[in-house]
């Protein structure tokens, strides 16, 4: 436990660097690292790709990703992915002896859905002025929500919510971590209504009630991500997707989540604002 806590505030520390340099390419560069190193620990952890090359174009594809809203070239997109496939492809018709289709079919997808899933918190900074709340909500629906879906769990957990794939998750837990979200997401957005009102006179009016159900939601899919993680570690017979945070694994360890939150709260937003400028 005190590994985990240790490891929780190093995270902590650098979470809130980025967070002050929310507006410049810092926040670009920080997700793109995770990105890369997501996906090389999904590719390589797993074992599900062996092949140096593969894994070096997979996490060049991986890095540039987060950066194609931002600097909005025009078919940056197209012709990078162009590029990303030729190379896949070109390997495999070159090296056909020694890697599969499958890794590369493997290794395309999974470079292409996690950056690209990763990213919508930088779409969500360059499309709404006040993105960083989003991104806010994002990080309690993925981490808040696990951590009272864990003490919830611990402290109440009797019944199995999914044994054959996550053995120490619960009913309790998991009701423990959406009314966790729940309350943590009105918290965060009243702290930002009075944080906006306080240092730029700002008044901002929410929907409430709207807030609540997208938690209830956010928090039902961040569970979802979680037990989508560990059937890729029971199949592939890890315990950890990596070792770079002592006490909770790897980066997507701690993504796995987050992978299936950052998009969901991105697309919800586009139908179901939360908040008005009054003032």
């Amino acid at each position: 436990m005190k590994q985990r806590i240790i490891s929780a505030a190093v995270a902590l520390v650098i979470l809130a660097g980025v967070f002050a340099f929310y507006e410049t390419f810092v926040m670009n560069i920080a997700v793109s690292l995770i990105s890369a190193a997501a996906v090389f620990e999904l590719l390589h952890a797993t074992s599900y790709v062996k092949s140096k090359a593969l894994l070096v174009f997979s996490l060049g594809y991986a890095l540039v990703i987060p950066f194609f809203s931002t600097l909005r070239i025009h078919g940056m997109q197209v012709y990078v992915t162009l590029g990303y496939f030729i190379l896949m492809f070109g390997s495999l018709l070159l090296y056909h002896n020694d890697i599969r289709f499958e890794e590369v079919a493997i290794s395309f997808f999974i470079s292409l859905v996690v950056p690209t899933a990763l990213s919508t918190v930088i779409l969500m900074r360059d499309r709404y002025h006040h993105g960083i709340l989003y991104v806010l909500l994002c990080c309690v629906a993925a981490w808040i929500s696990d951590s009272c879906a864990y003490f919830a769990g611990r402290a109440f957990g009797k019944h199995k919510m999914a044994p054959l794939v996550s053995p120490h998750k619960t009913i309790e837990g998991a009701i423990g971590g959406v009314v966790g979200c729940c309350i943590f997401f009105m918290l965060t957005c009243f702290c930002y209504q009075q944080y906006q009102l306080y240092f730029f006179h700002v008044q901002m009016a929410f929907s409430w009630g709207t807030i609540a159900v997208i938690s209830i939601f956010c928090s039902l899919v961040s569970i979802v991500g979680d037990l989508m993680a560990s059937v890729v570690k029971r199949q592939t017979g890890i315990k950890d997707f990596g070792k770079i945070m002592p006490g909770h694994g790897g980066v997507m360890d701690r993504f796995d989540s987050f992978l299936f939150v950052a998009p969901t709260i991105y697309l919800i937003l586009q139908y179901f604002p939360i908040m008005t400028i009054v003032s």
